[in-house]
């Protein structure tokens, strides 16, 4: 019997439920489409069907996961520092509620090798499947903004995205990733982000005075 377009679907995110779950604690490299098939009793053919290579289930879970919540979707259109901090203090509340979003980036800093050859591959399949990198969309807003005055900062944009982002995923894999760390019990991660955020903002904000 053929099946159903409902059918596939679910198969295909029951597939994509299944791969985050194995990347995120086996990692990229070990993991298999036998291991995966396994995890869901389905022959590693039936995998094969929805997902020809490892990079295209790496982008089509890049794609479902950003489906779900695009964290810089709000910077496209901001003209303000106070929507990009918005934007990043609503992504962190993602991260903090969301399992799949939370394995997910934590699959990203620590259970993949980033090789260039990967990131090109990954680069290609995002472009087809109509996927931007949120980090361009960053870059992107912080040269918009430099634009229109409310950066006075030297920095370009690409060095002022490297800043906030690193205080981000700095933050949270401090807090994620080294647990055993004797001060990371008195890392409140959420004021923490805050702080972070507000220190690199307001050395960049245009001021009265400018």
């Amino acid at each position: 019997m053929r099946r159903t377009k409902e059918e596939a679907l679910e198969t295909r995110n029951t597939i994509l439920r299944v791969a985050l779950e194995s990347f995120s604690k086996r990692g990229y490299a070990l993991t298999t489409f036998n291991d995966i098939a396994q995890k869901i009793h389905l022959t590693k053919g039936a995998i094969f069907w929805h997902f020809k290579t490892k990079e295209d289930l790496l982008a089509a879970l890049l794609a479902w996961l950003q489906e779900s919540f695009d964290p810089f979707k709000p910077l496209e259109t901001a003209t303000t520092l106070a929507e990009v901090r918005a934007a990043f203090l609503a992504w962190a509340d993602v991260l903090a509620t969301n399992r799949q979003h939370r394995q997910f980036m934590i699959f990203v800093m620590s259970r993949v090798e980033w090789s260039e050859a990967l990131k090109a591959k990954l680069r290609q399949k995002l472009d087809a499947l109509m996927v931007n990198d949120p980090y361009d969309r960053l870059v992107a807003c912080m040269e918009r903004l430099k634009d229109l005055g409310e950066i006075a900062s030297p920095l370009s944009g690409v060095q002022i995205a490297a800043l906030l982002s690193s205080c981000f995923f700095g933050l949270h894999r401090e807090a994620w990733l080294h647990k055993s760390h004797a001060n990371l019990g008195q890392l409140n991660l959420r004021p923490t982000l805050e702080a972070g955020l507000d220190f690199i903002l307001n050395g960049i904000r245009r001021t009265s005075n400018d």
